[in-house]
């Protein structure tokens, strides 16, 4: 495919030259210009959905920085591996086009973009940073160590500390950082440490790909070949880390919702269900909105009942799960969750481990009680 947007000529890919580099880090400003096949299309948008959707998943889950940092990297070099910095930019934009058509969905692909963007530039070798910053004119200039050592008294001022690499910006970009008194100033220029260089970045990265995909929703065409691979994409429709072809089809949103809505208020006692989208995948369910009555006030986590209706539940469309937790202060430190599972076409308690996605309509369900 010559460009995105373009489809006019599908031809066998070409490959790129292999990269040095750990990781890729872009803000895609310029539109893939290499011929690829209807294949690559495909598998290349969905090893990238298989990145975002590992992220969403553990954000989900509660996992720690260093869990999610450590899952995420691993979750890249599977899919994507070094030398891959021309499949990082087609994937990048087919899902553009597929996730640009909604508020809800140009949200999600936000989110997780910009998460996985915060990932790879924590996890770059600062050199590599430095040749970002270059090649996207960013202006953001490092500074020498005969600078640093004049300005030593200054910067330390700051922290109390001395960073590793400081960079030297114009200070009318960082109105943030100058006004809670995080930068030196001299000269018109503001000396920022490498650490908040990069939430400065991961911002610009952020309020780029917001702009390009609100554009994208206005001007992407869409012809026979490569739409319904979109509207495919969109729908999240397979189970994270399986082939999409052997995943169970058993989760229409309607059906999960109602079997789980069942479930809380007929077999738990949950009164006054409501609702609310939290992403392409997932809902989330809180219980006693009207008058909660003294189930909806029961936590497992905290195995006491509290003043108030606390108990929230996500559910998972794409797994059939749902996970249970607590707005409890406490009980959310404990980063414990209960899950449960729609199995056979039922509800299914799962204990306090979350369960591994089903496949077939033959696999028995395994019972685990959940005590706190």
């Amino acid at each position: 495919m010559q460009a995105i947007g373009s489809t006019s000529s599908i031809r066998p890919k070409v490959k790129s030259e292999p990269k040095s580099s750990q990781f890729n880090l872009s803000i895609y400003l310029t539109r893939p210009q290499n011929e690829f096949d209807i294949e690559d299309f495909e598998k290349f948008a969905i090893d990238r959905l298989q990145v975002l959707r590992r992220i969403e998943v553990l954000k989900a889950r509660g996992a720690s920085n260093n869990k999610l940092e450590e899952e995420v990297i691993k979750a890249e070099k599977k899919h994507f591996g070094r030398g891959s910095e021309q499949k990082d930019l087609l994937s990048h934009y087919i899902l553009r086009m597929a996730f640009c058509r909604t508020e809800e969905l140009r949200r999600w692909f936000l989110t997780n973009e910009c998460e996985l963007f915060a990932l790879r530039l924590k996890n770059s070798k600062p050199s590599e940073i430095d040749d970002f910053l270059e090649k996207n004119g960013l202006g953001y200039e490092p500074i020498s160590n005969s600078e640093k050592e004049r300005l030593c008294a200054h910067l330390t001022s700051l922290t109390g500390i001395m960073a590793t690499e400081y960079y030297r910006v114009p200070f009318i970009q960082v109105p943030m950082l100058v006004g809670k008194r995080e930068v030196f100033l001299e000269k018109g220029f503001a000396y920022v440490s490498r650490d908040k260089i990069t939430s400065l970045v991961a911002g610009k990265f952020r309020a780029s790909l917001s702009k390009s995909l609100t554009l994208a929703a206005a001007t992407t065409h869409r012809d026979n070949r490569v739409g319904p691979i979109l509207d495919g994409l969109s729908k999240v429709g397979y189970r994270y880390g399986f082939d999409k072809n052997t995943a169970n089809e058993d989760n229409d949103s309607e059906k999960v919702l109602n079997i789980f809505s069942d479930y809380l208020t007929k077999n738990m006692g949950h009164s006054s269900l409501k609702t609310k989208p939290a992403g392409v995948s997932k809902m989330f369910i809180s219980t006693g909105s009207r008058r909660a009555n003294e189930r909806d006030k029961t936590c497992p986590i905290a195995g006491r009942c509290h003043k108030s209706n606390t108990q929230k539940y996500t559910v998972f469309f794409d797994t059939s799960v749902m996970m249970q937790g607590c707005w409890d202060g406490v009980c959310q430190a404990t980063n414990r969750h209960v899950y449960y599972q729609i199995r056979e076409g039922r509800c299914i308690p799962c204990g306090w481990d979350p369960p591994q996605p089903v496949f077939g309509t033959n696999t028995k369900p395994t019972l685990q009680p959940v005590t706190p």
